[in-house]
């Protein structure tokens, strides 16, 4: 094991695995640590029969391993987990991994691995580690675009983006960072309308979101991954209503943000115009799948993607902890939730 993982051997093992995620990347895990101020320890496995392995992780600087909680990925920074020689892993390969983590010496490891790779990783997992149950969505790519816009989006959809196109919604894209400003605009006024409907103090909202979303956050990544960094922006009337980030790997894109202005996007149905411009040019760049990201189960989010055919699957996130601080934590995230629950709300 060497850590941090070297980056030509990370990069060789990218190249044979074209599938990896675009947050799997060496380039992915310097933005981390560029916005977050987080440290490298990736780690690169070479095993008994010269095959290498490669696991995203990075650590808060300045604490000592006993302190340590390391992350692979932090959260807001998508999926991380093994990728393999090939793009192909083993049970053995992932049962190596998860007993070298847990015989380190650190206070806590959150691995969130890619949901294509689920069932290798709960099969290696030992019946005491902490699972987070999760739900992703991806949508396959094979073929041409006609194929994905016939077989794969609903009726419904495709009459949505139609309606879009008549309203006027016309969608921008760029990929020097040019549309970043446009972004962190809607993504403030998303913020105000997610404290009204969880009802946040809007103090409160904004200053979390500050924290969660740096204004650096998109302006690194844009600046790091250059072309493989997409703002698409939907206006109305001259107006920016909505906009997303997609994030370009070898032959998977990721859907990675999203905000918008609803009662401006809602009715003119800019969301759909803006993903069925980002799925064909993914078609385009060669992707074969358009990966849409968590899904509450049974929620609207979860209809909105089914809506352009992605397919649901299952995966967790698991913490491998010497001491089980997670659920004392959550406890105390509980309280503070039912303190704020019951704040009388103006109006």
């Amino acid at each position: 094991m060497t850590s941090p993982a070297p980056v030509d051997a990370w990069e060789q093992v990218l190249a044979s695995a074209p599938t990896a995620l675009p947050s799997q990347t060496p380039t992915w895990l310097r933005c981390v640590c560029e916005v977050e101020g987080y440290q490298d320890i990736s780690r690169l496995y070479e095993t008994a029969d010269g095959r290498r392995l490669i696991l995203p992780l990075v650590r808060r600087p300045g604490l000592g391993p006993i302190l340590a909680t390391d992350f692979g990925l932090p959260v807001g920074w998508g999926p991380g987990g093994l990728i393999g020689d090939g793009g192909q892993l083993h049970a053995e390969d992932i049962g190596m991994v998860v007993a070298d983590l847990a015989q380190r010496r650190v206070l806590s490891t959150l691995v969130r691995p890619d949901p294509a790779t689920a069932d290798g990783w709960e099969a290696a997992m030992p019946a005491g580690v902490l699972r987070e149950e999760r739900m992703s969505q991806t949508l396959p790519l094979d073929g041409d675009f006609d194929r994905v816009w016939r077989e794969r989006f609903r009726s419904d959809t495709r009459n949505r983006i139609r309606r879009a196109e008549r309203a006027g919604v016309i969608v921008e894209c760029d990929a020097t960072g040019g549309l970043v400003p446009t972004f962190h605009q809607l993504y403030s006024e998303s913020v105000d309308r997610w404290a009204r409907r969880d009802g946040l103090p809007l103090p409160l909202a904004r200053w979390l979101s500050a924290r969660r979303e740096p204004p650096r956050k998109l302006r690194t990544v844009a600046a790091m991954l250059g072309a493989r960094c997409r703002v698409y922006a939907a206006y109305h009337r001259e107006r920016p209503v909505a906009a997303i980030v997609v994030l370009f790997g070898t032959k998977t894109a990721m859907y990675w943000r999203g905000a918008m202005v609803e009662k401006l996007a809602g009715p003119v149905y800019a969301n759909y115009l803006l993903h069925r411009t980002a799925i064909a040019d993914a078609v385009e760049a060669g992707c074969t799948s358009y990966n849409m990201g968590d899904s509450a189960p049974r929620s609207p989010l979860e209809l909105f993607k089914s809506r352009f055919g992605a397919v649901s699957q299952g995966y967790a996130s698991y913490r491998i902890e010497r001491v089980p601080i997670t659920p004392l934590v959550r406890g105390a995230r509980g309280g503070a939730r039912r303190i704020l629950a019951l704040r009388p709300r103006r109006g």
